[in-house]
């Protein structure tokens, strides 16, 4: 059987990693692979931002420029922010050591 070509200027040719002009199994899965290297990449920036943004938002609420009767309106988004933040937080941890326990 004979192996399929590229046509030239093909929506394709960023598969042909060794740039022969014929794009085979190991190139497909190359960069299957590097795309999710770069999924597990942002997932883990956005945990660390989640993270980060959890710390900073607790520091800012406890310096006294902000008035007492602003932090008790704003009291319910708090939780809610909490919540959203640690659950991004939760499911990177979880689906982290899901993953490595699959292996």
């Amino acid at each position: 059987m004979a192996q399929k070509k590229l046509e030239k200027d093909s929506e394709f040719e960023e598969l042909d990693l060794d740039g022969d002009g014929i794009v085979s199994d190991q190139e497909i899965k190359a960069l299957e692979a590097i795309e999710m290297r770069e999924k597990m990449d942002a997932q883990r920036h956005m945990a660390w931002t989640a993270m980060v943004s959890m710390i900073v938002f607790t520091l800012a609420v406890f310096l006294p420029i902000f008035p007492d009767a602003r932090i008790k309106a704003l009291s319910d988004l708090f939780g809610l922010f909490y919540i959203g933040q640690a659950g991004v937080v939760g499911a990177f941890m979880g689906m982290t050591a899901y993953m490595s326990a699959k292996k």
